[in-house]
């Protein structure tokens, strides 16, 4: 979907606007969600602005250019459709679970398995990252909340600067000691390059049918327009 939204023209943009409100209004998340995604799209607005919409003559200072019309489109234009795919990225991690998200990947690569045994490959690294990241993330926050409980937390710079490097050491101690304990689990396992296959933990409903289709039509008419 991301690729078809930086193909398709305004009408594609607007059509997949309209499935996004729906899409936020229907699955209730939060709008506080999209807090740090509006403060994003605010300073990319700024850059795009700059950057596309202030032209100035060849050999000339900056300061001598002015606002073009057709400059300040294209620059919304590009904010658009980054706003969009942030949008359905960041609504798809928000109702998604990691290990469902990584299943989901990995099931769509299985056709490519039978051309090439690297594609087994990677639809596992895929999968075990989404699945990992909530877990880094945990043990990252269980060393902070150590060094709270060890000392008050200092107010100069510099010494918070040398408190973050000494929490680097103990979280890529862990990360290597879980990759390791991984690692062992999938040799344990008989785990070989080349003949990774998706697990389905559940029978395909006709709800995901219904899903498949809406997702089709959408791309069709992402492409028609």
């Amino acid at each position: 979907m991301s690729l078809l939204l930086t193909l398709t023209r305004w009408q594609g943009l607007t059509i997949t606007s309209f499935i996004l409100l729906g899409l936020v209004a229907f699955s209730r998340t939060p709008v506080k969600i999209y807090r740090s995604l509006l403060v994003v799209l605010l300073w990319m607005g700024l850059f795009y602005g700059l950057a596309v919409g202030w032209v100035w003559p060849e050999n000339s200072a900056i300061w001598y250019g002015h606002w073009s019309l057709d400059g300040l489109i294209q620059a919304a234009n590009m904010l658009w459709r980054i706003a969009l795919v942030f949008g359905l990225t960041r609504l798809y991690t928000a109702v998604t679970r990691p290990l469902d998200q990584g299943m989901g990947i990995s099931y769509f690569f299985n056709p490519l398995i039978h051309i090439t045994p690297k594609a087994a490959d990677f639809a596992l690294m895929l999968t075990l990252t989404l699945r990992f990241i909530p877990l880094i993330v945990e043990e990252a926050f269980l060393i902070w909340k150590v060094r709270l409980l060890k000392s008050e937390w200092p107010h100069s710079k510099v010494k918070q600067s040398w408190e973050l490097a000494q929490l680097i050491v103990p979280f890529i101690l862990l990360s290597l000691r879980r990759a390791e304990e991984l690692a062992e689990n999938l040799m344990a396992r008989g785990y070989g390059s080349g003949n990774y296959r998706t697990l389905i933990l559940h029978e395909r409903t006709t709800e995901d049918f219904v899903g498949v289709m809406i997702i089709g039509v959408w791309g069709v008419l992402l492409l028609i327009y």
